[in-house]
């Protein structure tokens, strides 16, 4: 039987394709419906905050302090808060040779968060082989704004540059050796030196930031992210 010059069968075959075409053009306005809802909900073009995942941030109330990573536990070590001191010293390690003929003393000044108990204590050692230790300007010399290297307090093998030394809870020490720093993921540098506020120790105040890896025998650790603030200097 004919319909129209179709056949029942040809008049089925071209429902079925209207009602797919029908089914497709729903099923792709409920896509660019859903797809559109979705976009409108993101937000966009947001800062990146440095502290997510860090959980309440503790503030900064002390003129001296360090914030970082410390073996994967984060840190806020602030002078005379918590049980924590920053304290600045000076020391004479070695004779060494500072003007050609045999004069001079490896010299280092320290600086860094102390605890009376002497553990989970962070220290910065700046140390260079100087003329007169007891000068001023050779003092001075041994910090500068900008990048350093690596140095080692070892009596034996003296190295000029920066020492960072950290006594974690078991009392175990771990210090940055020299050579490191040639690594993409290390670096200590110092950003600023200004004067010290009055009433310190220190006569200058440094800040500055650091990711080291620290060693102790053939482990390691590592501090990440640190920024501290840290009087310098004993005249």
């Amino acid at each position: 039987m004919l319909y129209l010059g179709l056949s029942i069968e040809e008049l089925n075959m071209k429902k079925i394709y209207l009602l797919s075409l029908v089914v497709l053009t729903l099923g792709l306005g409920f896509m660019s419906c859903q797809k559109d809802t979705l976009v409108t909900d993101v937000p966009h073009n947001e800062d990146f905050d440095p502290r997510w995942g860090k959980g309440q941030p503790i503030p900064i109330v002390a003129p001296f302090y360090f914030e970082g990573k410390i073996d994967s536990t984060h840190y806020v070590m602030q002078d005379s808060i918590a049980g924590y001191l920053n304290y600045v010293f000076d020391a004479g390690y070695a004779a060494c040779d500072a003007d050609g003929n045999g004069k001079g003393v490896f010299y280092g000044q320290l600086t860094g968060m102390y605890t009376l108990g002497g553990t989970q204590s962070l220290e910065i050692k700046f140390l260079k082989c100087v003329e007169d230790s007891s000068d001023v300007d050779d003092k001075k010399s041994l910090i500068f704004e900008g990048t350093y290297s690596y140095g080692s307090s070892s009596k034996f093998s003296p190295v000029e540059g920066v020492e960072i030394t950290w006594v974690d809870k078991s009392n175990k020490v771990w210090k940055s050796l020299p050579g490191s720093g040639a690594k993409s993921n290390n670096s200590f540098y110092i950003t600023n030196i200004s004067p010290a506020p009055s009433g310190v120790l220190g006569n200058l105040k440094i800040e500055g930031r650091m990711d080291v890896t620290l060693y102790n025998a053939t482990k390691s650790i590592r501090i990440e992210g640190g920024v501290f603030e840290f009087q310098y200097g004993v005249y």
